[in-house]
């Protein structure tokens, strides 16, 4: 009996991560602002009622970097609270000054109209303003809106512009959404071995949507050469990751390989955890929290 094609989980790109998360980040500030660095060393330690004053002083006196970090104590509720008003209102401001990372947010609430009236148009300028100052997370967000034409036309050779930037960037989301694109022919010819590139970037950043994808091209010789056992590895990694539907393309994978694929399978198993673990120990800009 053939083997069933085994599909990615995803039927179009859209963040599958939470879309506060990786926001946390140490941002740059003038050695003289004690009270930001008080602020953020109780922040870190997870004093959010400590972090909530002594930014809200910091905030108060203009720092951007305080009404970023204070937005996103209103905005999950974290030592007050959760006011998404409020929180547009420090992200405005910080937003203003030209932290991108508050841009990108205050953009956010803006598409869903959380906290503040929806305005597609706002959101839009605020993103550009972000994604322009190099925020990957900012590009990918624009790119989605071309991809699903959200407050602009349609447009997928905008959607691949920006997901480009954001991949080379950096953002695992925005390679595995530009594999997407090459491997379905949108906006480019399809090209089986160009969405392999980007879904194996993806993969070793640890996306677990791009690890999945990828070993589905091992299985089924998508613009690589097949490999089973490097295709169980990349079933596994994903569903170690929480993807259900690779686990069970492990598990229906794993039960036709002979004994000795199943150790060499292993084997690239540990070497693949090895190596993504490397890469995501040295990424630029780990999240200040998890």
């Amino acid at each position: 009996m053939p083997a069933p094609r085994i599909q990615s989980v995803r039927q179009y790109p859209r963040s599958a991560w939470p879309w506060w998360a990786g926001l946390l980040l140490a941002l740059q500030v003038g050695p003289a602002d004690a009270a930001f660095a008080d602020a953020l060393t109780a922040f870190h330690a997870g004093d959010f009622g400590g972090a909530l004053a002594a930014f809200s002083g910091s905030a108060r006196a203009g720092n951007a970097a305080s009404q970023f970090y204070l937005g996103v104590l209103y905005q999950h509720g974290w030592g007050v609270i959760a006011d998404r008003a409020q929180a547009a209102l420090w992200y405005q401001r910080a937003a203003a000054q030209g932290e991108p990372k508050a841009q990108h947010n205050l953009a956010l609430l803006l598409l869903r109209g959380d906290g503040v009236p929806q305005d597609l148009d706002q959101a839009r300028h605020w993103l550009v303003r972000a994604a322009t100052q190099g925020d990957a997370r900012a590009a990918h967000e624009l790119g989605l809106l071309y991809y699903r034409g959200t407050g602009v036309p349609r447009d997928f050779n905008q959607a691949r512009a920006w997901w480009q930037r954001a991949a080379e960037a950096g953002d695992a989301h925005a390679a595995y959404d530009l594999g997407l694109l090459y491997r379905r022919g949108l906006g480019v010819a399809p090209d089986a071995a160009a969405a392999r590139a980007w879904w194996e970037r993806a993969a070793h950043s640890g996306l677990a949507l791009a690890q999945n994808a990828l070993g589905a091209c091992y299985m089924h010789g998508d613009g690589v050469v097949v490999d089973l056992p490097v295709a169980w590895a990349w079933f596994q990694l994903a569903a170690a990751g929480g993807l259900k539907v690779a686990a069970v393309n492990a598990e229906w994978l794993g039960a036709g390989l002979s004994m000795d694929e199943l150790t060499v399978a292993a084997q690239r198993l540990q070497t693949l955890r090895q190596e993504i673990t490397a890469a995501v120990a040295t990424a630029d800009d780990p999240p200040a929290r998890p």
